[in-house]
């Protein structure tokens, strides 16, 4: 394992594998008010002054959580399971979702797959410590400690952190309503969250920019693939030059050893004269040979050594 493979190994990051496949934004090909209530802008957006955004935000949060309250509540489908009235966790993501809206954690990928990752984390260990019902009606509460726990792990493996989520996960133990809806209630967070981020494409676009993106600020798709091809070609291109460095100082330094050994054998026998054998070279001292003249002689005696071996 190389260093490189090794350092992402340490700093996992799953867009590193998902982000190439995720298609580019095709926003820009819709109507211009379709992409403006879907955050695409063409420059880059600068914020009103808050005394603008606080009475919208206030307006945003009442319509977003009634919205959500009044389809628990009120929905034939839904009203017949008898959800919680409201949802605690829907309250942080309000916040988030209509205050802190440039925030990475209150874009739209954090919001509804962290709720949905949160929820089916927390019902699933519910699930398990209620196989043991006296065990879970006295220690509810460690269940939603361990829920709250596993989901901020598969939150930060997946990068969808959303802190509300940790709320999410906690309830599906906790919130003796919330328990008896099982599994449903991780499609009632699914839908609570995808609704309240309708509600804040719709409003926070008045004045402000939501989302800032919708998957990662990150180039994804083609654009990625293409540059990760150039770091790599560009990576491979270096080695090559490394290596080539390191053959071609290999072949100086044994170059100089064998003129090196060549000098030792004249200084031995003291010939005047240069003397080429099939395993020997002889130089006299006195004769200054250039590097190209050393090899010529090195030539001839490896013919002499071939013809000696197979005699031909």
């Amino acid at each position: 394992m190389d260093k490189t493979t090794f350092h992402e190994l340490l700093n996992f990051n799953i867009d590193r594998y998902i982000s190439p496949i995720v298609p580019r934004s095709r926003l820009y090909l819709l109507p211009q008010p379709f992409r403006h209530f879907l955050g695409h802008r063409k420059t880059s957006h600068v914020e009103p002054p808050t005394l603008l955004q606080w009475p919208l935000m206030f307006i945003a949060t009442l319509a977003g959580l009634t919205l959500v309250a009044g389809i628990y509540n009120y929905a034939p489908g839904i009203a017949k399971l008898h959800p919680p009235v409201m949802i605690a966790s829907l309250g942080a993501s309000a916040i988030l979702d209509y205050n802190a809206i440039r925030s990475p954690l209150a874009q739209p990928r954090n919001v509804i797959i962290g709720h949905g990752l949160s929820a089916v984390v927390g019902v699933g260990i519910s699930k398990l410590f209620q196989h043991n019902p006296t065990f879970f009606a006295d220690y509810a509460w460690v269940s939603g400690s361990v829920g709250c726990a596993c989901a901020s792990l598969v939150m930060s493996l997946t990068n969808t952190v959303h802190p509300p989520g940790g709320a999410t996960a906690v309830l599906a133990s906790t919130e003796a309503l919330a328990v008896a809806l099982g599994w449903h209630f991780v499609w009632m967070m699914l839908l609570a969250s995808a609704l309240m981020t309708t509600v804040a494409c719709l409003f926070n676009n008045i004045i402000r920019q939501y989302p800032v993106y919708w998957w990662t600020p990150e180039d994804v798709g083609s654009e990625l693939r293409k540059q990760k091809r150039e770091k790599d070609n560009a990576t491979k291109e270096s080695e090559q030059d490394v290596e080539k460095q390191v053959s071609e100082a290999d072949s100086e330094r044994t170059l100089q050893h064998s003129q090196s050994n060549v000098d030792n054998e004249v200084d031995e026998h003291g010939l005047h004269e240069v003397h080429i054998s099939p395993y020997k070279l002889h130089v006299p001292s006195h004769i200054d040979i250039t590097d190209e003249e050393l090899l010529v002689l090195q030539s001839l005696q490896f013919r002499l050594r071939t013809y000696d071996e197979t005699g031909a």
